[in-house]
């Protein structure tokens, strides 16, 4: 398995089309496990490069997981903001 620091950085283009729509380049969709139906989020801050990544989670897996939190002996059912980045963490791309 290659690990991200091992990749070699790649560049590719798009094009937009009239509807301000764009095709995501097929290198693209492979490197970040983009497949039909997929969800992509946009990070746009207020300076530097725009940040692209694909959604892995939506509210109900949140919600499942804050469950799974309090089943454990945790109180009042919900998640810390800890328990969420290290949830984040784990995610398999």
């Amino acid at each position: 398995m290659t690990s991200a620091s091992q990749r070699t950085a790649t560049t590719v283009e798009a094009t937009v089309t009239s509807k301000g729509q764009v095709t995501l380049p097929r290198e693209l969709r492979k490197r970040l496990g983009i497949q039909r139906g997929s969800r992509i989020r946009f990070s746009i801050p207020a300076s530097g490069a725009v940040k692209v990544e694909p959604v892995l989670y939506d509210l109900e897996d949140l919600w499942k997981m804050a469950d799974e939190a309090s089943s454990g002996g945790k109180t009042g059912g919900a998640m810390t903001f800890e328990e969420m980045d290290a949830a984040k963490a784990r995610r398999r791309w």
